[in-house]
């Protein structure tokens, strides 16, 4: 059999010019894009610009001016931009001038060293009778408590101090005097009914018993206008009324030094004495 040439096929070589083509086709329309979006409108600029200021510093608005002979454009006509919303009108926030913080400081840190120098000094003068477990001393939020058990301080249904209690309560009154703080001196009994020729109540012997004390830190220099007696009965015991212990324990005074750590809220508390023996 004859052979036969196969014939050869014809090769384009200039298939490469098309994908060329398409390229610098999309490298025009890309730098067609970056031209677009870089480009800025300063007319439109402008015009938002004053309109900003004019709504904030309050002055009157007024579009950005045309020269003579020019045609307005696109580009200078002013924009039809929504009315701003209106600013509230908002109290500004009261700041504490920082010498008044410092004074209000300075101050804590005065009384809360004074009341610790009257807390020693008590304890001292009275540490006998704060061992026997007649006498406690201890600090709140509302100052400093100095509870006393009534039996050192009046004979049983009597409101007229003894001897030795004239004694102790000269010694605290020593203290006491040299203070400007509020000083409130609470009586309280047990639960015992009593009805002499004398007093009809334990409401009326708690507070002849409080007037008591308060009339010997007067005779004894205490400023009178920082005093202030208290009589609560037979209420708020500290023991329970079934027991010679319970009973004794409620027949106390409290002597409360009224140096409040928070003084705006020392009318939300009542001035009143905690239990003997807390020592805390």
């Amino acid at each position: 059999m004859a052979r036969r040439k196969r014939e050869e096929e014809w090769e384009n070589h200039e298939r490469w010019l098309v994908s060329y083509a398409d390229f610098i086709t999309l490298l025009f329309s890309f730098f067609v894009v970056m031209y677009a979006i870089s480009s800025v409108n300063e007319g439109k600029y402008k015009v938002l610009s004053s309109t900003l200021v004019a709504a904030f510093s309050g002055q009157p608005w007024s579009p950005v001016p045309i020269r003579s002979g020019q045609a307005p454009t696109g580009a200078q006509m002013p924009l039809k931009l929504p009315p701003l919303p209106k600013v509230l009108d908002i109290a500004p926030v009261p700041q504490v001038p920082h010498g008044k913080v410092a004074a209000n400081v300075h101050a804590a840190l005065a009384r809360d060293a004074a009341m610790d120098r009257v807390e020693k000094e008590i304890k001292s003068l009275l540490q006998p009778l704060i061992q026997q477990g007649s006498v406690a001393v201890r600090r709140t939020d509302l100052g400093l408590i100095l509870d006393i058990n009534a039996k050192i301080l009046f004979p049983s249904g009597q409101a007229e101090l003894t001897p030795p209690a004239v004694t102790t309560l000269t010694s605290v009154a020593q203290v006491l005097r040299r203070l400007s703080y509020q000083i409130q001196v609470n009586g309280f009994t047990n639960d015992l009914p009593i009805h002499n020729p004398q007093f009809q109540s334990n409401w009326a012997l708690s507070a002849i018993r409080a007037v008591s004390v308060v009339e010997l830190f007067i005779r004894q220099g205490v400023n009178p206008d920082n005093l202030v007696a208290a009589g609560y009965g037979k209420y708020h015991p500290i023991a329970p009324n079934n027991t010679p212990a319970g009973l004794a324990m409620n027949r106390r005074v409290s002597i409360v030094i009224v140096a409040p750590q928070f003084p705006k809220k020392a009318g939300d508390s009542p001035i009143m004495a905690g239990a003997i023996g807390d020592r805390g």
